[in-house]
């Protein structure tokens, strides 16, 4: 029991150390990134920190694996370099035992993995993608700025109103569209924003106005007067949003047949399967001599690590393009790693000595020598 205690204590002090030096990381990428889309104004200043903290929900999800790995894996090395694994070896506790201790922190972490795999992930997906899509239809309107060239739409349009009385109503307005071969102009002493309720697509209808179309240089333009002239903003009707399959609730996903589905729905249930696994590797993993130091196996477990995750990649693209059947799915991954712990562990465990020849004479001493110890 104290042995135990000592095991998991151990562990999970490394496991704060690991896990904020990774998460400090992914903030402060989230937040480079995050500042380059709001410049660029994609986003929305005021949903800039709720964007981090979303982005970081999913960030989550693959960071407590990685975090679970390497703390077991330098927890257990630190045991072995400080001799102290010796000292628990005389004493009966040996890999088998402290297996079983990292078991119980294994499953510990399991529901909070589920959680973020299965439920906080996908929801913080949904809500980011509400918000972008959100932005984008009403990019049109939050970024109108009076006595000023707004560009929209890669370039192709642009907007100038002389001054706004209200977020919809605009004073000398006029529109300029490029349509390839022709562009069209629009001029008005006034235009509205009206919003469709029926689909949410959003229109500025200008008023008493004109317009003008031809090619540039050329001397067949037409002119049309007209006294309600309504064109559609650039932004997505928020009723005709298609949700990302990582943005899809779980329950539905386990009741489609979809491939993108399927592949989405493994992907999820791989992350939880590569913790427990990653995590059981570790104990044999971490075994090393004194000498070799605390982070001798730190670059094995990385070359695992991301061999681990990038065939997850791979099997789901399997899946989703219909390369592999379901069935199989990403399930052969998870088996070729499983195989790998238990060569480890019976290896470590001393198992595997019968396979091999003459193991008892581990100095290569001539059959002389056993003759006389044997006297």
């Amino acid at each position: 029991m104290i042995i135990r205690d000592y095991v998991i204590k151990e562990v999970i002090r490394t496991f704060a150390g690991v896990f904020t030096v990774l998460f400090l990381i992914i903030l402060s990428t989230q937040l480079l990134r995050s500042l380059s889309a709001v410049a660029e104004g994609k986003i929305a200043l005021d949903f800039l920190f709720t964007l981090i903290f979303l982005k970081n929900i999913e960030s989550l999800v693959l960071i407590i694996p990685l975090t679970l790995f390497f703390s077991i894996l330098l927890a257990l090395s630190r045991l072995y370099k400080d001799s102290e694994m010796v000292a628990l070896s005389a004493c009966g506790i040996g890999p088998g035992s402290l297996l079983k201790s990292i078991s119980i922190i294994i499953f510990s972490f399991i529901f909070l993995e589920i959680g973020l795999s299965m439920v906080l992930a996908p929801w913080a997906s949904n809500k980011m993608q509400h918000a972008e899509e959100s932005f984008k239809a009403e990019a049109d309107i939050e970024l109108i700025t009076p006595g000023q060239f707004n560009v929209a739409d890669n370039g192709l349009r642009v907007l100038y109103t002389e001054e706004m009385p209200a977020p919809s109503k605009l004073k000398n307005v006029f529109l300029h569209v490029d349509n390839g071969d022709t562009s069209s102009v629009m001029a008005s002493d006034q235009a509205n924003i009206v919003t469709d309720n029926r689909q949410g697509a959003r229109y500025i209808v200008f008023q008493n106005g004109n317009r003008y179309d031809g090619s540039p240089g050329a001397l067949d333009y037409r002119y049309i007067r007209f006294k309600d002239y309504g064109v559609l903003l650039e932004g997505k009707a928020l009723a005709n949003i298609v949700l990302d399959r990582s943005s899809v609730p779980t329950i539905e996903l386990f009741h489609s047949d979809k491939l993108n589905y399927i592949a989405e729905l493994q992907w999820r249930i791989s992350q939880v399967m590569m913790m427990i696994i990653l995590a059981i590797i570790a104990v044999p993993l971490s075994k090393s001599a004194p000498r070799q130091g605390r982070y001798a196996k730190m670059a094995i477990a990385i070359l695992l690590y991301i061999l681990y995750s990038n065939l997850l990649v791979v099997a789901m693209n399997w899946v989703r393009k219909g390369t592999v059947d379901p069935l199989i799915g990403s399930w052969w991954v998870h088996v070729i790693f499983f195989i790998l712990f238990l060569v480890l562990f019976f290896r470590q465990m001393g198992w595997l000595r019968g396979l091999k020849k003459n193991t008892h004479n581990v100095l290569h001493c001539p059959k002389e020598f056993d003759e006389l110890v044997e006297r």
